[in-house]
């Protein structure tokens, strides 16, 4: 699927899946969304990670740190790559690796130090700790939305768009569980409508 940059499409279900699908048309990776720390934001406001408040506050450390920034952003990347390569195993039916496995968990034990419970609305809730502004924020809510993903009974139905032009991936939550493409109105009438032209082709139907 070929989206403009920064023009995010949320079609896996799941933030980790829809961070993952950043990159397009694996293996050649020739659709890129992803070009700096700015466009990881500009993801985590569509996606919904953090309030605006929270973003623009990160974006305002961004731009004072760039340094800094730029190398959140190569863990940001080298996490996405790290989850599309699990959750594609699972959706071959396969054993993720061990060697991928463990890299994700060295992001999750980081994120992890930093969530706490707190009184809110009269209830204990799972909460980050904001004490300590970090650029690594939208980072801490995509591990742990892949770790919850992992643990959770839906990851037995993750999958691939079977797309020859796309490697998406997404929660299949279709009645049947057949469900193979990230999004039926593009990748899905595609690859109807290069059946139909074969088949049209080849004299199976009228022209």
């Amino acid at each position: 699927m070929v989206k403009e940059r920064g023009d995010f499409e949320l079609t896996g279900g799941s933030l980790c899946l829809d961070f993952a699908n950043t990159l397009g048309d694996r293996p050649r990776s020739s659709n890129e969304h992803l070009g700096d720390y700015g466009d990881l934001i500009r993801f985590s406001r569509q996606a919904g990670v953090l309030s605006a408040a929270d973003l623009d506050e990160i974006e305002r450390m961004a731009e004072e740190h760039p340094r800094s920034a730029r190398a959140t952003f190569k863990r940001a990347i080298d996490l996405r790559e790290i989850l599309y390569r699990i959750f594609s195993s699972l959706a071959r039916r396969e054993t993720p690796e061990a060697e991928d496995i463990q890299s994700l968990n060295s992001v999750l034990h980081k994120a992890l130090r930093r969530l706490e419970l707190q009184v809110q609305a009269g209830a204990l809730q799972w909460a980050w700790d904001e004490t300590a502004p970090s650029l690594d924020r939208p980072i801490w809510l995509i591990v742990r939305s892949a770790a919850n993903l992992l643990t959770s009974e839906e990851a037995i139905s993750t999958r691939e768009c079977a797309s020859e032009t796309c490697s998406w991936l997404f929660v299949d939550r279709s009645r049947t569980r057949r469900r193979r493409w990230c999004d039926m109105s593009t990748c899905g009438n595609r690859a109807k409508a290069r059946r139909h032209y074969q088949r049209r082709k080849q004299g199976q139907l009228p022209g």
